[in-house]
């Protein structure tokens, strides 16, 4: 007869991840009944022989970890979302508006990426820019 130990089963799932030409970034959330981590996931494609490809993996404590490491190194809110778990959304969103505001992004460098984040993230974006830089906010969209 064999024993099972139910701290052993584990659930992953993925629940921020971004798409680009030839790769992606992904943070998978793995549970078990002793908790939870994280899992950062860059995985990159270059067509060439000098075998420039990316494959990088770290294990991380929370979310906002990893999606930090995202955050500071990429104009991830260029990339397509592909994928955003409720749990986090809030959190994304309030670091796109930061991120937007913080880099000064003009509404017609988002005029290609703007309705895939509104519809990846539930919201619609808003910028005023009758300053002198562009302010952006949102609004929730009804599920």
């Amino acid at each position: 007869m064999t024993s099972h130990n139910k701290s052993n089963y584990l659930v992953a799932e993925k629940v921020f991840e971004l798409l680009g030409e030839g790769g992606g970034l992904c943070i998978i959330r793995q549970k078990s009944q002793t908790g939870e981590k994280f899992f950062y996931s860059h995985n990159e494609f270059v067509p060439s022989d000098e075998g420039l490809d990316v494959n990088e993996r770290s294990e991380h404590a929370s979310f906002e970890e990893p999606f930090q490491l995202i955050n500071e190194s990429y104009p991830w809110y260029r990339l397509h979302v592909a994928t955003v778990q409720d749990d986090y959304r809030d959190y994304v969103i309030d670091k796109l508006i930061e991120k937007l505001n913080e880099k000064l992004v003009q509404p017609d460098h988002m005029a290609d990426v703007k309705t895939r984040l509104e519809e990846s993230l539930k919201i619609e974006l808003t910028c005023d820019v009758t300053g002198s830089k562009p302010v952006w906010g949102y609004f929730k969209i009804a599920e």
